[in-house]
């Protein structure tokens, strides 16, 4: 009896596992954007770890920005700083191994205290330097911008940021995301308790 009992609660439980599809959550932001460091600072840094972990975060450092001649070079809304900020972060991010190293960088580095080229953070964050620097100076990090640049396009922001659920942008969502980010995962999630 007790075995069976067990048995109903194991399948019940991986039923409830499987049930729950993980939220995909896409942030369009750039390094030197007053809104973006708002954004992480009030809104991404608050969550609660039960919320952080209910999402699989992705990071587009891009904004405003503009390629030339196929990634020859980069205009940004706030200046060549900006732009160095954006392929450092897109470099940065591409070395890091897990969300939660991820989302220490992002807001160690979308802080107005931090160092503005971002090698700082990046130091912090424990990433290779000198792999980091190759990125940075070399094709991968034209790549990665390229690549940020095609899906922040795909979107075409209004606004930066811009918060994606499960890759559609909905305008509600949006609007919600920046002042009420964990109540909106709490909805897309199902997930209740502190931080909901």
């Amino acid at each position: 009896m007790k075995q069976s009992v067990l048995s109903v609660l194991l399948v019940a439980a991986l039923a409830a596992c499987v049930g729950q599809a993980q939220l995909t959550v896409d942030v369009y932001y750039a390094h030197l954007c007053p809104d973006s460091v708002r954004w992480v600072q009030n809104q991404l840094l608050t969550l609660n770890p039960t919320l952080l972990n209910s999402i699989t975060l992705d990071f587009i450092p891009f904004g405003k920005a503009q390629s030339i001649n196929n990634g020859a070079s980069f205009t940004c809304q706030h200046g060549p700083a900006e732009c160095e900020g954006n392929r450092v972060q897109s470099c940065i991010l591409n070395l890091l191994p897990t969300q939660q190293a991820k989302v220490n960088y992002v807001g160690c580095q979308m802080d107005f205290a931090a160092d503005p080229r971002g090698w700082e953070c990046a130091f912090r964050s424990g990433v290779n330097l000198n792999t980091a620097e190759a990125c940075v100076e070399g094709q991968l990090g034209t790549q990665l911008q390229l690549e940020a640049e095609r899906r922040t396009h795909a979107i075409s922001p209004a606004w930066i940021p811009t918060i994606v659920f499960n890759g559609v942008f909905d305008q509600t969502l949006q609007d919600r995301a920046q002042d009420g980010f964990a109540s909106v995962i709490c909805e897309l999630t199902g997930v209740t308790g502190p931080g909901c």
